[in-house]
């Protein structure tokens, strides 16, 4: 069996779905090498621009995350702004996005360093994760091995019979520093402190001697001289650093100097650790992710296979289209005697937490529910070409479905990063 990376087995990645040796290659070289759009599920667009619809807007993006990118659009549109989907920073990304309000400026483009974007129209709602159908890539991977047809291939069939595990990409959890499942555990535990900490040490580059000086000042708490030591682009971190200067002690206080949505990004990177957690279990116990088993909670798959409708109990009768599901761990987890709850259950054991600690009394806006997630990954439409040692990949996935993930299975690297899958 061929191990996973490091990088890897840190964020609960523990197996490899596919046979093949390991295929050395390159992606991410430019960011023109991977390209991703999103897939808008069908819904009412007017061209009338209406007072009581939101505009909506394309954006075509690249060298910045979506994050920045809807801080950017939501200053020219004098309101916050709502999306679908976080895309990679290092891609060209096209999205869509709309105000949250019906009052904004609505001009015909936004042109910023790192995006464009452009008014397509007029919908009754603003944008949510649950109006995406899913997404489209184009990838382009350079100095391949040899066999990268085969292994190219190999991916594809098992995508196609829904044996690939549709575990969360590294994307998810940050690729420096500690990582951010693990500020969330410590979150989820009540380890305030230790949150806060993880957050502020791990910045900078790994064995760098600016982070050995970020971690010393951290452990003296010495929260002024942390601030002054942490790299360019830290500006959250800075910002948690100060406010414990003037608030020793205060932990939670520190931890709401970070932005809501990323302060909840952490508690949810910790649920995608435990769901990454339970597929590998899953894979080395060979349970079959493909089909639905007796006793699984199930949804009804869209003709096309991207798309699933509401979660059915374990009770009701299946649908000839249906598949399996798994539920993502939160406050409202509730043990319905499936296979895969069993997996969970293992998991929070050996995490030594229960369901309810993810409602947070202490700070209860990053509380998170739960919900379910395909076991597989979902595709269409794939096709490959190799000429000499590049190969070009098209395909379209599910919607929060990962392309490393694919891709992974097809080089196996062994530092992702430097592969380009990070």
């Amino acid at each position: 069996m061929i191990p996973p990376a490091e990088a890897e087995l840190a964020v609960g990645i523990q197996c490899y779905a596919s046979v093949g040796a390991p295929c050395p290659a390159r992606a991410k070289t430019t960011a023109e090498d991977f390209v991703v759009e999103e897939h808008l599920a069908q819904q009412e667009l007017s061209q009338e621009n209406r007072p009581d619809y939101y505009p909506l807007y394309r954006v075509e993006k690249h060298s910045i995350d979506t994050m920045h990118m809807a801080e950017e659009l939501g200053m020219a549109l004098r309101s916050n702004v709502s999306y679908g989907g976080l895309k990679d920073k290092r891609a060209v990304a096209v999205q869509y996005a709309t105000p949250t309000s019906l009052r904004p400026d609505r001009p015909l483009n936004v042109a910023r360093e790192h995006f464009t974007a452009s008014l397509v129209g007029y919908v009754p709602k603003p944008l949510s994760r649950s109006l995406l159908a899913g997404n489209g890539f184009a990838v382009t991977l350079r100095e391949c091995c040899g066999e990268i047809g085969s292994r190219i291939e190999e991916t594809f069939k098992l995508a196609d019979g829904r044996l690939l595990p549709n575990f969360y990409g590294l994307q998810r959890f940050g690729t420096s520093g500690s990582g951010t499942h693990l500020i969330g555990r410590e979150v989820v535990k009540r380890q305030f402190e230790s949150a806060v900490k993880l957050l502020l040490a791990g910045s900078g580059a790994p064995d760098s001697e600016g982070r050995r000086m970020t971690e010393e000042a951290v452990s003296a708490q010495r929260f002024e001289e942390v601030a002054e030591l942490l790299p360019p682009g830290k500006d959250v971190e800075r910002m948690v650093a100060r406010e414990l200067s003037r608030h020793p002690g205060e932990w939670i206080r520190a931890l709401r100097a970070v932005p809501v949505k990323l302060r909840r990004l952490y508690v949810q990177a910790y649920q995608s650790w435990i769901f990454n957690r339970t597929l590998s279990k899953g894979m080395a116990n060979v349970v079959d992710l493909s089909r639905l088993v007796k006793g699984d909670n199930w949804a009804a798959a869209s003709e096309d296979g991207l798309i699933t409708s509401a979660v059915q109990g374990v009770k009701d009768a299946a649908t000839p289209r249906a598949v399996p599901m798994v539920q993502l761990l939160g406050y409202a987890f509730r043990d319905y005697g499936t296979r895969f709850d069993a997996l969970i259950n293992e998991v929070i054991r050996e995490e030594g937490i229960t369901p309810g600690q993810f409602f947070l009394k202490e700070m209860q806006e990053v509380s998170v529910e739960g919900g379910f997630r395909r076991p597989h990954i979902a595709i269409r439409g794939a096709s490959w070409s190799v000429e000499g040692n590049t190969a070009k990949l098209k395909f379209v996935l599910g919607k929060g479905q990962y392309a490393t993930i694919l891709l992974r299975e097809v080089i196996k690297p062994r530092d992702p990063r430097a592969s380009g899958l990070a």
